[in-house]
């Protein structure tokens, strides 16, 4: 006897679920806001291409990413629209679906985001990987018939102090020292030279443990800054010997030139302090001398 199969779907009513059609209306509703309408305009995709090599593998045994590449550049788009910290984009990314749909992703209240640096991790890995010439292209290819004035090129400048510290003997040597001896080092390996030996590497073992101590004694101070500004005559000495040799191959930039002159007159300020002699007009740093 034989009995003929026939698929379920094929005999069987089609049962209606409508209290799971809540997502569809939402998909509509997105579709048509605001954020919708800016998701819409941004090359996501192209974007994402840009990083997908650097977005972290999944291992069978490791956590799946939260976002997936185009989410990770969609966050980027969506913290200076909102303007929130990056705690309060997380915070207000759990309670609006439509900027979880801007992200590609649909957040588990049963599984919350825990690591509270998340925008922050993935705005440092875009950064590293994504050219802003590239960036550019793109993101023209998409909105270039919808410029007017092509040839109008505008830009956000922010001027703000960076790297302030309390200036002191000992830092502003130890500048001069690890900017020079860089310097040796690149050239030697342009030259193909040896590079020349020095106590550099034992004095940085001395800097670091004399930067470990809350309170430095006068004694171990003036004996750090006797160290470094030996060191400091003897880079100096270095690299005009190698100067010396290849003249005709070295060729400093402007910026080096005026930085290695500013190093010269610290180490000549410097000296004079530690003989007690009155020095006019100091250079505190070698950045803005």
């Amino acid at each position: 006897m034989y009995v003929k199969l026939r698929k379920i779907s094929e005999i069987t009513a089609t049962l209606p679920f409508t209290e799971f059609d809540f997502m569809q209306k939402y998909r509509e509703s997105f579709a048509v806001s605001e954020l919708g309408r800016i998701h819409a305009q941004l090359p996501l995709k192209e974007l994402a291409e840009k990083i997908r090599s650097h977005f972290p593998k999944t291992h069978p045994q490791g956590n799946t990413p939260m976002f997936p590449p185009e989410g990770e550049v969609a966050l980027m788009f969506l913290k200076p629209y909102t303007g929130q910290s990056d705690d309060g984009l997380i915070e207000t990314l759990y309670g609006n679906i439509h900027m979880q749909m801007f992200c590609g992703v649909l957040i588990d209240p049963a599984k919350p985001i825990k690591n509270g640096k998340i925008v922050s991790a993935i705005r440092q890995r875009i950064a590293g990987v994504l050219d802003i010439r590239e960036l550019q292209k793109i993101l023209y290819g998409k909105w270039g018939g919808s410029l007017r004035n092509k040839d109008l090129c505008l830009t956000d400048a922010t001027c703000y102090e960076s790297h302030l510290r309390f200036p002191t003997d000992v830092k502003l040597l130890w500048e001069c020292c690890e900017w020079l001896q860089s310097l040796i080092a690149k050239t030697c390996k342009a030259l193909k030279e040896r590079q020349p030996r020095n106590k550099y590497r034992d004095i940085d073992h001395a800097r670091l443990t004399y930067a470990k101590h809350r309170k430095h004694s006068r004694a171990a101070t003036v004996k750090l800054r006797r160290r470094l500004l030996g060191l400091l005559s003897k880079q100096i000495g270095q690299w005009n010997r190698i100067c010396k040799i290849h003249t005709v191959d070295i060729a400093l930039t402007a910026e080096q030139s005026k930085r290695l002159f500013a190093l010269k007159e610290v180490y000549r300020q410097q000296r004079a302090l530690a003989q007690k002699k009155e020095v006019k007009k100091r250079i505190v740093s070698i950045d803005h001398p």
